[in-house]
């Protein structure tokens, strides 16, 4: 059966693979995502499947980063498809300075149909990655939380700006720092608001509303709306998720 395509898209989240050596350095990055698309897919055909592969793009001359097939023999119609993949990729094979390509091909005995190219070019801070605590990597990308008056932010109350561990973007004044009581840095409001984003998190039987680095989406805390005036808003900050740069650095 001749395969026809209709509409294919590609969802793409970033998680990263922690591999313990003496070093205690990321070796691996994992990209999740799923393939979907409306049309019909190989019938009948055994040897059709689904490939998945991460190409550096230099001079016009692919080069294969990583790859992943998926089978998709079929012996029945469908009308739409989904599939979800996991592509582990090696982060000596990154380069923040080149372009790297996604591609999702459905390859059959006939025929390659391409079903998307999705251009992904390497953030900056991206390595930052690399270079993070253990505490800080266990917060910042798995979510977790340091524990309550361990961090050296809780106390201070030097004037300046709290930004990401991760990408260094701005996130906190210390103008709007005050004393929680939890054990955690806490601030009524952002410094500069859309570098914080938000969303509901109901993990262990609780509804909360997770906070975490708009730009590379780093895991920051929780915000609550028990905070002071004028906002009444709270966001609890863990400390290894911060950079703290004193005044001079105010305008940085």
């Amino acid at each position: 059966m001749k395969y026809h395509q209709l509409f294919v898209y590609v969802f793409i989240t970033f998680s990263f693979h922690l591999t313990i050596s003496s070093s205690k350095r990321l070796t691996h990055a994992i990209i999740r995502g799923e393939v979907r698309g409306n049309g019909s897919l190989p019938n009948g055909d055994k040897n059709a499947h689904l490939l998945v592969e991460l190409r550096l793009t230099r001079n016009d001359r692919p080069r294969s980063i990583a790859r992943i097939k998926i089978k998709l023999y079929t012996n029945r119609t469908v009308s739409s498809f989904n599939f979800p993949f996991k592509l582990k990729y090696p982060l000596a094979e990154i380069n923040p300075h080149n372009t790297y390509t996604l591609s999702a091909r459905i390859l059959t005995e006939k025929q390659a149909k391409h079903l998307i190219i999705n251009v992904i070019e390497t953030p900056s801070w991206y390595h930052n990655i690399d270079k993070l605590s253990l505490l800080a990597y266990k917060v910042t990308q798995l979510s977790g939380t340091e524990e309550a008056f361990t961090s050296e932010l809780y106390t201070n109350k030097q004037s300046g700006i709290y930004t990401c561990a991760v990408c260094n973007s701005t996130l906190f004044s210390s103008k709007h720092k005050y004393n929680s009581g939890t054990g955690w840095p806490s601030f009524y409001q952002s410094k500069i608001e859309e570098n914080v984003a938000t969303h509901t998190d109901e993990k262990y039987g609780m509804i909360r509303t997770e906070v975490h680095c708009s730009k590379c989406k780093a895991h920051l805390g929780h915000v609550f709306d028990d905070g002071p005036q004028p906002t009444y808003m709270r966001y609890c900050i863990n400390g290894v998720a911060l950079q703290f740069y004193s005044d001079k650095n105010e305008n940085k």
